[in-house]
């Protein structure tokens, strides 16, 4: 009967000992809501390694009596340890009520009761005896039914947990994947040992082996630990993430931590965040604290478009933080009707108080008297108004203008468009106006009336300031290349560089004449119908401005 540890009982110490740092150091670095429930795994663990590797020091049935029920008594908490880190994990943590901790610790309480004092009632198991061809001398137990009642309710907890994970594991990214893997990874050795020593069909009669493939358990957890992040980031729930979501998102940890990102905003994002990243490496001149509202400009769908970045905190059941939601929202129509509005603002305040300060002047020449020729200045006073007037309507034109869906564009032919609108010119114009149609140029557009608005002012600038003796303008469509196209070209004086800025930066400029706001609102016009407007060349010896939009289907 004396304490003679063998080789068997080393190796358990050695996954004892291991598992007992493990936990000692999780409980002292670690505070995530589910630490506990990792620390109790591995304190059970190595518990249960130590109480039978003392049981196997011994070489007889007496003196390993005493300590098998300490090993079952152990040994039955396990599977409730496993859950009470499976739930928190999996954002499970609102079902761990006081009313249900208790439920869940009862079982295993009351089994090792069972257990301790199974020589009066046998409940548990009913004979200990050592098989004759065991290679390690280790008495097989003959269970009874109070064993199988618990391992049914073990084994189902067990099954419960695993289940979690891999649901977990399945709704979240490729990090949490690893991680679920891992977890899983380290619970089937043991579960499938233990398996086969319930029923006595264990490689080493008598032997439970479950204990000593904790090793493999206990190095798995410490890959999970130290390489993926386990217990660092802690799975964010898509759902509650995508509660917030605009047109792109990216989910950091409560460090700040890049945990997953959405397709769209991996497109519009430079660099594209990346998990394990860092936030700082996809906006390094600002800090999450002051990353809500800030702007970012990107392509996503090959037009550049601008999103604005809020930040959005994400909480548990419990309301504790576990991450951000760094949501993009598309500002990109906000943006240009905020646009449009400084623009108008600026003609109502600089090209309109300038038109009707000279009205105000001439109609005080003719009061006093000091008109030479009083109809001259009248005609003066009258074409002045009429700019006011079509100043006036641009600027309504402007802020009526709405962006609308590609899901709601028609076919519409941009020839016939554009030969409409020059029917309105033919008798205001001496420019002699050409059209020709290279090919079917059948457009998806969404708003045939921004289209001929955009037509419209086009044609204005071209034809309206061309002071040339012999004004001309060109009219061509066509398609290329799944694109319809519209081009109108003039031999006029050439855009001024100022204008052209106003097309390639969209930003406001001065405005003076309404020539630059023509150009706005055809630029603007051509986007509300689902458009793009370039200018394709300008010079001393005219503009070619082209307006492209997707072939319709």
């Amino acid at each position: 009967m004396a304490w003679a540890p063998a080789v068997p009982s080393l190796l358990l110490f050695a996954v004892s000992v291991f598992s007992g740092l493990l936990a000692i150091a999780v409980a002292s670095t670690r505070h995530e809501r589910y630490a506990s429930g990792f620390v109790a795994i591995v304190v059970v663990i190595a518990a249960w390694s130590l109480t039978y590797g003392i049981q196997l020091g011994f070489d007889g049935v007496a003196g390993q009596s005493t300590w098998w029920r300490f090993t079952l008594a152990t040994a039955g908490f396990l599977p409730t340890a496993w859950l009470l880190f499976a739930l928190p994990y999996a954002g499970k943590g609102a079902w761990l009520t006081r009313t249900a901790k208790w439920a869940m610790a009862g079982e295993p309480m009351l089994f090792a009761t069972f257990v301790l004092t199974n020589p009066r009632h046998r409940l548990i198991w009913t004979e200990l005896s050592v098989p004759a061809d065991a290679l390690v001398t280790v008495f097989a137990p003959t269970f009874a039914a109070g064993y199988f009642l618990h391992m049914a309710y073990a084994y189902s907890m067990v099954g419960f947990g695993v289940y979690l994970v891999l649901q977990t594991a399945a709704r979240s990214s490729e990090l949490y994947r690893r991680q679920g893997v891992t977890l899983i990874a380290s619970v089937v050795p043991p579960v499938l040992a233990h398996v086969a020593f319930t029923l006595g069909i264990s490689p080493v009669p008598g032997l439970d082996l479950t204990p000593f493939t904790f090793g493999a358990t206990v190095a798995l957890i410490s890959v999970g630990l130290f390489r993926f992040d386990l217990l660092d980031r802690t799975p964010i729930a898509r759902e509650a993430a995508l509660d917030v979501v605009g047109n792109g998102l990216v989910v950091l940890d409560a460090e700040g931590m890049v945990v997953d990102a959405e397709e769209r905003a991996r497109r519009v994002l430079t660099p594209a965040p990346s998990p394990s990243d860092h936030v700082s490496a996809v906006f390094p001149e600002t800090g999450l604290e002051r990353l809500s509202g800030a702007t970012v400009e990107g392509e996503p769908d090959g037009a550049r478009r601008t999103y604005e970045v809020q930040v959005s905190g994400l909480r548990d059941a419990e309301g504790q933080l576990t991450g951000y939601a760094l949501v993009l929202r598309d500002v990109t129509d906000r943006r240009a009707y905020e646009q449009r509005l400084q623009v108008a603002n600026r003609v109502l305040r600089h090209n309109l108080r300038n038109d009707m300060n000279v009205v105000h002047g001439l109609a005080e020449r003719i009061e006093a008297g000091e008109a030479d020729q009083p109809a001259a200045v009248a005609a003066r006073i009258q074409a002045k108004v009429e700019g006011v007037v079509e100043t006036s309507e641009k600027v309504r034109e402007m802020t009526r203008l709405e962006p609308s869906s590609a899901d709601d564009a028609d076919p519409v032919d941009l020839f016939d468009t554009a030969t409409e609108v020059l029917e309105r010119f033919d008798s205001s114009t001496d420019a002699v106006v050409e059209s020709k149609r290279t090919a079917p140029a059948v457009a998806a557009v969404a708003d045939e009336s921004a289209l001929g608005t955009a037509v419209w002012n086009v044609l204005e600038n071209a034809v309206e300031h061309n002071a040339g003796p012999e004004p001309w303008v060109g009219l061509r469509a066509g398609t290329d290349s799944g694109v319809a196209w519209l081009e109108i070209a003039d031999n006029g004086p050439g855009i001024p560089v100022d204008e052209r800025e106003v097309l390639r930066r969209e930003t406001e400029t001065p405005l003076k004449h309404s020539q630059g706001l023509g150009l706005w609102l055809a630029s603007w016009s051509t986007r509300a119908a689902g458009g793009e407007l370039t200018i394709e060349s300008t010079g001393c010896q005219g503009t070619t401005i082209r307006l492209t939009f997707p072939v319709a289907h």
